[in-house]
């Protein structure tokens, strides 16, 4: 009887070894199941204040555009050659690109916004956003452009109405943020129509 239980206590060392195996395997895809997660929910509160600081920015856009001057919006409803231009000619920070810089497609979009978010900041075909209260906790402000779409005049039969100013003003608005992590940028466009 004594061969027996020698026997024993190798099998159960040997199922020791293997429920630590498993333990430990537990353990390390538990791990990693954490970081994942860590991860995931970093990038979507990235993702979030990147998407609120183009929203705002957005919202400034659409709010300057429409605070225009009657005066101010007949000289400028048909946009400018940059933005510099734009507000030097208007006397406000709003910029109004011509038609040849409108956002229309996706791709367009991607461009502007990487031009415009680039390190330097002081892109030429956008505007600054830096918040209400005039500061911006983001390492590139959020940044927005607005360009005519269409026009036309109330009444159909005077066109003479739009070479006054007068008339029905599309414009779309764009807005471009990205998060310190630097990832890809959220855009957002919005089309404002403006009858004056």
């Amino acid at each position: 009887m004594n061969a027996s239980p020698k026997r024993q206590q190798g099998a159960t060392l040997l199922i020791a070894l293997i429920m630590l195996l498993l333990i430990t395997l537990i353990a390390t895809s538990s791990m990693r199941i954490t970081t994942q997660q860590t991860h995931v929910s970093g990038n979507l509160a990235e993702r979030t204040r990147a998407f609120n600081a183009a929203e705002s920015a957005l919202r400034e856009g659409e709010r300057r555009l429409l605070n225009l001057s009657d005066t101010l919006f007949s000289s400028s409803s048909s946009g400018y050659s940059s933005c510099p231009v734009s507000v030097a000619a208007i006397g406000s920070n709003v910029c109004i690109l011509t038609e040849a810089y409108d956002l229309s497609t996706t791709e367009l979009a991607l461009t502007w916004a990487g031009t415009a978010l680039d390190a330097s900041g002081t892109a030429s075909q956008s505007v600054a956003y830096s918040g209400y209260d005039g500061t911006s906790s983001f390492s590139v402000a959020p940044r927005w452009v607005i360009t005519p779409v269409a026009t036309t005049s109330k009444n159909t039969t005077d066109v003479t109405q739009i070479t006054e100013g007068k008339g029905v003003y599309y414009y779309r608005i764009t807005a471009a943020a990205k998060d310190s992590g630097k990832r890809i940028p959220v855009i957002l466009q919005s089309i404002v129509k403006v009858e004056k």
